[in-house]
């Protein structure tokens, strides 16, 4: 059982979302006083017991919405695998036809070798030169390459091994430095960080 009667939980509660309003600087300085602290482990545990209950919520409005997204989704999807069944066949009207111009339009080529465009009112068969399709393989054309000292045709991607530098490097203050020679590495700034503070919460009760 909370700690708090419901009406004390209601008041808190209150006013934790007033004073996260927008509210003027003399009414934030107020609230900054008057707001509710945790001050004890019995108020910190009914804050996270708070939270608990907060998050269950959340998850029942996920597991509702997705109650009621199921039936939409199966009426989606009925409606999709419809459309691509018509369209499928249309498709096939489409090419078909595409085909039927095509053979036409290469005998119309073979009678005028010049020509580049036959207009109708309902469209054009054009005629334009395509540039050659290159294919290549790559490892094939790689090796190729390098056997000709054709360097300036290779590109080269260069990148840090992190892992590997932080083994080999020592941290002074906020700066790497080479062992050995005592050379500060540039180009690495190590920023300390505080520790890390985190909420984990009890949920399976």
């Amino acid at each position: 059982m909370s700690m708090f009667e419901d009406q004390e939980d209601c008041r808190i509660y209150s006013e934790f979302h007033m004073n996260h309003g927008k509210t003027s600087e003399a009414e934030q300085d107020t609230d900054q006083e008057e707001r509710f602290k945790i001050e004890n482990d019995g108020q910190t545990d009914w804050a996270l017991e708070k939270i608990i209950d907060l998050k269950e919520k959340q998850k029942e409005n996920e597991e509702l919405a997705e109650e009621r997204k199921a039936p939409l989704e199966k009426k989606i999807a009925k409606i999709e695998a419809w459309q691509d069944r018509q369209n499928e066949k249309l498709q096939d009207n489409i090419e078909y036809f595409e085909g039927l111009l095509t053979e036409y339009g290469m005998k119309l080529k073979e009678d005028d070798e010049d020509i580049k465009t036959h207009s109708l009112p309902f469209g054009k068969l054009k005629f334009r030169k395509q540039r050659p399709k290159w294919k290549y393989h790559d490892s094939m054309l790689l090796n190729s390459l390098k056997k000709a000292d054709r360097d300036d045709l290779i590109k080269i991607k260069e990148s840090v091994d992190k892992r590997e530098l932080k083994k080999q490097v020592e941290v002074a203050g906020n700066q790497v430095v080479n062992p050995e020679t005592g050379e500060v590495i540039e180009g690495v700034e190590v920023q300390e960080r505080g520790e890390k503070f985190s909420i984990d919460v009890e949920e399976d009760l």
